[in-house]
């Protein structure tokens, strides 16, 4: 997200920066009068300061669409991941179970099989 971020920045700024460097170099370089002049660098000045804040309304709402976005993809992931450390806990409870299981009937057939082997052996 924040490399986007930047590059709109970048981008708004150097939108603004040539607007205004373009509007300057020509009201210059026009044969004009002085008064002629400050109108026209007064007019461009207000219809860049427009632009600029169109575009800068664009650029936020641009922005709060994709916080918006990554905000619904990050619980989503997170609701996956919750899920997942569940299924895992629960196979992990029930693998520790059988084995515990298994280990408690092992214990219970060592007793006989012990009486068995000495019985062989006293043969």
């Amino acid at each position: 997200m924040s490399d986007h971020s930047g590059r709109s920045k970048d981008f708004l700024l150097g939108a603004i920066v040539g607007s205004v460097l373009g509007a300057v170099t020509a009201l210059l370089l026009a044969p004009k009068s002085g008064k002629e002049l400050r109108a026209d660098i007064s007019e461009k000045a207000h219809t860049i300061s427009e632009k600029t804040q169109e575009l800068a309304g664009t650029v936020g709402a641009k922005t709060q669409e994709l916080a918006k976005n990554v905000s619904v993809h990050t619980d989503e992931w997170v609701q996956k991941a919750k899920e997942v450390v569940d299924t895992v806990s629960e196979e992990v409870k029930t693998w520790k179970e059988s084995r515990k299981e298994v280990a408690i009937s092992e214990e219970e057939m060592m007793p006989a099989d012990a009486e068995v082997l000495s019985r062989r052996q006293l043969r």
